[in-house]
């Protein structure tokens, strides 16, 4: 097993790209989802009167969401310049986000009857497949330098 290529900056530009492509939609997301997406959602659930633990499980939920996502952003960013990093952020971050839009889509045709009741599912599924997309691209190419 060659030990010098563990650690090694990626070479590939095209998994590279994509994986910046990735973790920028993921950082955009995430700043949407806490400024945007807490007074819209999250407000009305702190003034409805629920529970305390109601609504304490659906506090923890909404930022524990906020932080796959912010994890996301971070671990694919990393993942651009790491080739050794691809796939474990594919099948960690890139399935959850896949399991996530798949969960998504079932409850937004469940509560809403249509696909765009809760569009969540239309960022987290392609988010997902860029980043398997980019784990399966060439991480180097021959003859490019090492740092």
């Amino acid at each position: 097993m060659r030990t010098d290529l563990v650690n090694r900056p990626q070479d590939g530009s095209a998994g590279r790209s994509a994986l910046l492509v990735a973790s920028a939609v993921n950082a955009v997301a995430a700043i949407y989802h806490i400024i945007g997406g807490t007074p819209e959602v999250m407000y009305p659930v702190y003034s409805a009167n629920l529970p305390p633990s109601s609504a304490g499980v659906l506090d923890i939920l909404w930022y524990q969401m906020a932080a796959l996502i912010v994890g996301g952003a971070v671990a694919t960013l990393v993942a651009a310049f790491r080739s050794d990093w691809r796939w474990p952020v594919a099948w960690i971050i890139g399935g959850h986000f896949l399991v996530v839009s798949g969960i998504c889509l079932f409850f937004t045709f469940v509560w809403f009857g249509n696909p765009w009741g809760l569009i969540q599912w239309a960022i987290f599924g392609p988010v997902g497949l860029i980043i398997f997309w980019a784990a399966a691209r060439p991480a180097e190419r021959a003859g490019a330098p090492t740092l």
